[in-house]
């Protein structure tokens, strides 16, 4: 919580992100704090900051080389199981950082859209047998460990939440039905798995003549 509060008294003085889409969402979390403090009675006029709609979604997807390096030559080898996990299951990262037993052996997680079925591919159950113990990683250290073995891996514009986009762009390309992939990554419609799939999608048409 003191992070946060911090990094947005830093957004209040300094300015907003550069980047647009962290603009926006700085943006929509000044205004909810916004409408607390009015609710509560800490504000006497409500005030709204422009531009938390100017949300361009992020469309960078790892391709099969830039896979290859990033399931086998993440360092070190327990956060590297973890990034195997998270591909594998295309779970959220605070989803598998507060894992349990009991998400485990009733296969769900709980995240920011509140408790959600989780599959566990053939794959990711070997993670699971290979690891010692589950993961309670911070935001921040797998932020940071992630962008640290991708300039090592000399893998450009890479976030860990790539590796999502990733996991559901490939099952779609492979065939599986954009529905089981929209419950896979727990979106709350299949109207958002097509907004933010679609676009990534066009490159995949076959050429055509008119």
């Amino acid at each position: 919580y003191d992070i946060y509060r911090t990094k947005l008294r830093g957004y209040l003085k300094d300015g907003y992100p550069q980047n647009p889409s962290s603009k926006a969402m700085t943006i929509r979390c000044l205004n909810k704090m916004y409408r607390w403090a009015h609710q509560h009675g800490y504000m006497s006029h409500l005030k709204k900051i422009k531009g938390g709609g100017a949300w361009e979604n992020r469309m960078r997807t790892f391709n099969q080389y830039e896979m290859q390096k990033i399931l086998n030559d993440i360092k070190p080898q327990k956060f590297q199981e973890f990034v195997r996990f998270a591909y594998y299951t295309g779970a959220r990262r605070g989803e598998i950082a507060s894992l349990t037993d009991d998400n485990i052996k009733y296969q769900y997680v709980v995240g920011k859209s509140g408790k959600r079925p989780l599959k566990l591919n053939l794959q990711a159950k070997e993670v699971l047998l290979g690891t010692d113990s589950l993961w309670t990683y911070s935001p921040g250290y797998i932020t940071q460990t992630f962008k640290k073995n991708l300039r090592r891996l000399e893998i450009k514009n890479g976030r860990f939440h790539d590796l999502r986009r990733t996991f559901g762009l490939n099952l779609i390309k492979q065939g599986m039905p954009i529905y089981e992939v929209s419950k896979l990554l727990g979106h709350a419609s299949v109207k958002t798995t097509e907004k933010h799939y679609a676009p990534l999608l066009v490159t995949e048409i076959k050429d055509f003549v008119l």
